[in-house]
C-alpha cells in the first residue's frame, strides 16, 4: 500500500543525513556510523485498562545512524539515526540529538556526553478493535517529541589508518508522552573515523 507519509520521511531523512555527511566533513574531526539495539522502557497512560497497561511495556529494537563530532577534549556532537522498530512491532522513529562532548584525548578515549533533539515516532493508526496489542503498537506511534539524552562510552581511535571502534550507552528521556515519561536506553557499536 502507498503511503505518502514514508515517502516524505524517507526523503526527509536522506536529505538530513547527505546536508550532515557534507557539513561534518568540511569541519568535524571525528564521524561514528553506528548499529544498536534500543529499549523504550514503560508507557503511562492514566487512562489505559489493566490489560492495556500490561502491554504498554516497550521491547527492544534495532538502531542505526551516524554521529559526527568536532573538539579536542570538549567539543560538540551531531547525531542522526533510524529505528525501523521503536517499541512495538509496526512503529519507526527518526532522531536527531545535540550534544555536548567531553572526552580524552589520545588513541584510547573515554567519553561522557549529554544534550537535547527530538524523536519523531510512526506506524499504525489508533485501532477500532479492542486489540491490547494493536493499541499498545498504536500508542508508541506517538509523533515528534523532545528529549533528553546522556550517557557516554569509548573510542579506540586510528587503530587502521583513520579508522578506530566504539562502544557506547545511551539513556533518552522524553518527558510528554501520553501525560508521562517515557525512558529509552540505547547501547551501540560503531566505526569511528578520525581526521
Amino acid at each position: 500500500m502507498y503511503r505518502g507519509g514514508d515517502v516524505k520521511i524517507s526523503v526527509v531523512l536522506l536529505g538530513s543525513i547527505v546536508f550532515l555527511s557534507a557539513a561534518s566533513f568540511l569541519s568535524a574531526g571525528e564521524a561514528v556510523f553506528y548499529w544498536g539495539v534500543q529499549t523504550p522502557g514503560k508507557l503511562t497512560w492514566s487512562s489505559a485498562t489493566d490489560a492495556l497497561a500490561d502491554s504498554l511495556e516497550g521491547q527492544s529494537g534495532s538502531t542505526f545512524g551516524a554521529r559526527f563530532s568536532k573538539g579536542r577534549t570538549i567539543g560538540f556532537e551531531q547525531n542522526i539515526s533510524y529505528s525501523p522498530r521503536f517499541g512495538k512491532p509496526g512503529v519507526k522513529a527518526f532522531q536527531m540529538d545535540s550534544n555536548l562532548l567531553i572526552q580524552a584525548p589520545g588513541k584510547v578515549s573515554p567519553y561522557v556526553t549529554a544534550g537535547s533533539g527530538f524523536i519523531k515516532t510512526w506506524g499504525p493508526d489508533f485501532p477500532s478493535d479492542l486489540d491490547p496489542a494493536t493499541i499498545a503498537a498504536a500508542a508508541f506511534s506517538f509523533g515528534t517529541k523532545f528529549s533528553i539524552n546522556y550517557g557516554g562510552g569509548i573510542k579506540l581511535r586510528r587503530i587502521l589508518g583513520p579508522l578506530g571502534f566504539g562502544v557506547d550507552v545511551r539513556g533518552y528521556t522524553l518527558p510528554s508522552v501520553h501525560d508521562g515519561t517515557l525512558n529509552t536506553m540505547q547501547a551501540s557499536i560503531g566505526a569511528v573515523f578520525t581526521w
